[in-house]
């Protein structure tokens, strides 16, 4: 008597087939993940750049801005005090290149550029706030 089906052998090989083929797009993840990781960061970085900025020309405030390995932490300050402080995290396997920055009460700096280096895609973001906002990759 002939059973009609499959082995054990084939159902394990279709298995393995039909998982592979699952994971391929799981690889793709990654990437986009990490693109729009960056994209966030850099939107949050402009929105508190803006702000920062309306905040010295309208309360006449000082603005620091610190970049470390991990971070970028703004401060305003009204003469020495502190008043504000806000701190954003850097996307894992990006760098800043710069040194402090400074903005003073009008809202103005002088000539800075700031660079994002991406290890993950390998490219670099330089940003040059001074002529507006504008980002150059």
């Amino acid at each position: 008597m002939r059973h009609t089906g499959f082995t054990l052998l084939e159902a394990v090989v279709v298995l393995g087939l039909v998982a592979g083929f699952a994971l391929i797009p799981l690889t793709q993840f990654g990437p986009l993940r990490q693109h729009y990781t960056e994209q966030i960061f850099f939107n949050s970085f402009d929105q508190e750049w803006r702000e920062l900025q309306a905040r010295a020309l309208l309360n006449q405030e000082h603005t620091q801005i610190q970049f470390y390995a991990d971070q970028i932490t703004f401060r305003a300050f009204v003469g020495k005090q502190r008043v504000a402080t806000r701190t954003l995290a850097l996307p894992a396997g990006m760098v800043v290149d710069t040194q402090d920055i400074f903005i003073d009460p009008p809202g103005h700096m002088g000539p800075r550029e700031i660079q994002f280096n991406s290890h993950y895609f390998g490219h670099t973001t330089v940003i040059k706030p001074q002529m507006g906002w504008g980002i150059y990759e």
